[in-house]
């Protein structure tokens, strides 16, 4: 019997014998077509994974034979929110400028990364900054549209590292589409550009003539009131801090010396002593020497005073610090060393070896 007769055979005594045969038939058959379906999908989806892969690795490459100089940046907007990747290319693109200096850059636009910060993640992006040659990578990941619903991820080869030395970070923002204005997007790149050039955190590694235009900038961005977690504004003021005090030590422009005071008294107002003491012995040191700069261009007794207290504690802070206790301790072994030396050549040549 052939297979046909045999199954018409079947089908026949199927709908003779069993009740609502017809039913089940008809249940079969679509259960058929969702299983072609989803194989179907599952088929698609494959192929789609494999398209962007070599999508990337594409524009990885051509990244890494690009002739464009200075810094090389790959962006990967968040999943199922692109407005939001062109809203950070549009930022950096814009602001970026602004905080490195001039420097040049270019942009990259690649594929998302899921997962945030899951070890899968982070080594897919580290793969695709290798093969790019890249200074920074940055992928997105939404979590809502709170304060920070909007997490940038990155890793930064700045300093000189390579791309499996690179620093891991994350920046968050707020998830709003509504609050992306202007001043946010100058914060995220003025944060970014930190990252991409840590020098930046400290004002002595640039001209003095340098950090004025710095901290012009960043009194700009304050004051436009970005809608930042008041984390990422503390670091900001901190910043700004540094760079005014710098400007007005070397170059005798006390614009922002009277912000920096009042910043920083209150910073000391609302720190804690014991959980942020780095926080509180810079903040201390910059409010000292703010002071005196201020009391340099109209002397005021008070100031001095006010001067000599917030340097006092924090020089008593910095002794207290395990790494200065540490330096101090090898620093008298190293002396004591040195001495058993001269001591040495003191009693060879008097008395001989």
């Amino acid at each position: 019997m052939s297979i046909s007769a045999w199954a018409k055979s079947a089908e026949t005594w199927l709908m003779t014998h069993v009740p609502g045969a017809d039913w089940l038939m008809l249940f079969g058959a679509v259960m058929a077509v969702v299983t072609a379906l989803l194989v179907l999908v599952w088929v698609l989806r494959l192929a789609n994974r494999a398209i962007n892969t070599l999508s990337n690795e594409g524009k990885a490459r051509a990244a890494r034979l690009s002739k464009a100089p200075g810094f090389r940046i790959l962006i990967a907007p968040p999943v199922k929110d692109r407005p939001a990747g062109k809203w950070l290319q549009a930022a950096l693109s814009q602001y970026l400028p602004t905080f490195s200096f001039g420097a040049p850059f270019s942009l990259v636009a690649m594929g998302p990364i899921k997962g945030g910060l899951e070890s899968r993640s982070v080594a897919r992006a580290r793969k695709r900054m290798a093969t790019a040659d890249a200074d920074m990578f940055l992928w997105a990941s939404r979590a809502g549209n709170g304060e920070r619903g909007l997490e940038l991820h990155g890793l930064s080869r700045g300093g000189g590292l390579s791309p499996a030395e690179a620093r891991l970070f994350t920046i968050a923002l707020p998830g709003a589409r509504k609050v992306r204005d202007d001043d946010l997007a100058r914060a995220a790149a003025y944060l970014i550009a930190k990252q991409l050039q840590p020098a930046l955190s400290d004002p002595q590694a640039f001209r003095a003539e340098k950090i004025r235009q710095l901290a012009n900038d960043l009194d700009s961005l304050l004051a436009g009131e970005p809608p930042i977690s008041a984390t990422l504004r503390a670091e900001i003021e901190a910043d700004f801090c540094a760079s005014g005090v710098r400007v007005a030590e070397e170059l005798g422009d006390v614009t922002a010396l009277d912000k920096v005071i009042v910043m920083r008294r209150k910073h000391l107002e609302a720190a804690s002593e014991t959980a942020d003491t780095g926080r509180v012995i810079q903040a201390r040191l910059e409010l000292g020497r703010a002071l005196i700069v201020r009391a340099e261009k109209q002397f005021d007794q008070n100031i001095v005073r006010e001067a000599i207290a917030q340097l006092s504690q924090a020089v008593e802070g910095l002794r207290a610090d395990p790494m200065i206790l540490r330096a101090q301790s090898a620093s008298d072994a190293l002396f004591k060393a040195q001495s058993m030396i001269e001591s040495r050549k003191r009693f060879s040549l008097n008395f001989g070896s």
